[in-house]
């Protein structure tokens, strides 16, 4: 006999860990804040994020471009583009 409540199965978590990951890779998302997002609005994040993607493509003749997503946002990469912090976020501080 099978589960008698609708929803998702442990089988299908790929559904929704490949947009949280998205939204943290590209967006900076947290773990949690991504996971608790309801659903409508994770796809509308991530329909955004398509658009701006394929906006700067066309900007730029399909070569890609830089974009301000988190995987490109270390403290090098801000400094060399204008856009260093002064300060540290209070949520990435830590206490010694």
């Amino acid at each position: 006999m099978g589960p008698r409540f609708f929803g998702l199965t442990p089988d299908d978590k790929e559904v929704y860990l490949n947009q949280i990951f998205l939204l943290m890779y590209y967006m900076g998302f947290t773990y949690d804040g991504a996971y608790k997002l309801a659903i409508w609005q994770r796809e509308w994040f991530l329909n955004r994020l398509n658009n701006e993607i394929e906006k700067t493509n066309e900007a730029n003749d399909g070569q890609g471009a830089n974009t301000r997503a988190a995987h490109q946002n270390d403290p090098q990469t801000r400094a060399m583009q204008g856009r260093h912090r002064s300060q540290v976020p209070a949520r990435l501080r830590r206490f010694t």
